[in-house]
């Protein structure tokens, strides 16, 4: 991919890709017709929301064990935004048995 694109323009409009794209939404300049960025599809931006509420949760766990809270401490310093289908899965089951069994 090539640099960013830096359009002196102030106008934004944001376009819907098709169905089955990899990419949910571009914005683009609306005087000229730049493309800008692609605009993460909405539910990544709820579950980043939500892992981030999740992760500062866990943080204040009680029954966390050492590599437990080391995995937790690593996704602090990593940032809860990309976390790979693997440590989602773990965090997901660190979730499930630390924090959602309270709610039961």
């Amino acid at each position: 991919m090539g640099a960013l694109s830096q359009c002196a323009h102030t106008q934004t409009t944001t376009e819907l890709l098709p169905q089955g794209s990899t990419h949910y939404a571009q914005l683009r300049c609306a005087t000229c017709g730049e493309h800008l960025r692609f605009l993460p599809k909405p539910e990544n931006v709820e579950r980043r929301k939500l892992n981030a509420y999740r992760l500062a949760k866990l943080q204040m766990a009680p029954g966390l064990n050492q590599w437990e809270r080391q995995f937790v401490d690593s996704l602090v310093k990593l940032g809860s935004n990309r976390l790979s289908p693997k440590q989602q899965d773990m965090f997901d089951r660190l979730c499930l048995t630390h924090l959602d069994r309270r709610a039961a």
